[in-house]
């Protein structure tokens, strides 16, 4: 009876106090979820990235408007160690199906699910395959990945990023989700 009588008499600290813990419970997990070894890192150069956001939006515009097709894939037949760069071929060709060539620049691999598998090499260009383009990237875990192309033709430059996902037989097939 006396405890009814001090709740009844005394809710309102109890209440603050309750709201107090649960703050202090809440901004805990926050920073357990934060430093934890696994956690995504920031992306490096953020803010620089950020004011040039509407430079890259007009190039991304810009390449859309040339209308060439990309298609990412890893070649047949190649043998791959886990841990080690693998081979991913690039095909760029403009409207007409005909092969892009002199492009250089590089590409990009982006683990949405985990940052820290994200990696980028130069491509080069396959000479007897027109608008076949080649980057050594490590593609080891199957799942979801963002391929990001970003090429230049003489002062013209192509950007193109697609989802794909890498199946457990090591192939490459686009995001059914986009």
């Amino acid at each position: 009876m006396k405890l009814r009588l001090l709740l009844k008499q005394y809710r309102w600290p109890f209440y603050l106090g309750g709201l107090l813990v649960m703050s202090v419970v809440a901004q805990g997990i926050l920073v357990f979820v934060a430093t934890r070894p696994d956690a995504p890192r920031p992306l490096p150069d953020y803010y620089q990235k950020s004011l040039a956001w509407d430079l890259d939006a007009a190039v991304l515009d810009a390449s859309r408007q040339l209308g060439w097709a990309v298609q990412v894939l890893l070649p047949a037949g190649v043998p791959h160690e886990a841990g080690m760069p693998r081979p991913v071929d690039v095909v760029v060709v403009d409207r007409d199906g005909v092969g892009v060539r002199g492009l250089v620049g590089q590409l990009q691999a982006v683990r949405p699910a985990d940052g820290r598998l994200n990696n980028l090499g130069p491509l080069t260009e396959i000479p007897h395959l027109p608008g076949t383009y080649r980057a050594l990237l490590r593609l080891d875990q199957a799942g979801l990945w963002e391929v990001r192309v970003d090429a230049r033709l003489g002062t013209q430059r192509f950007v193109h990023s697609q989802r794909v996902v890498l199946t457990a037989d090591s192939t490459l097939v686009p995001d059914p989700g986009r």
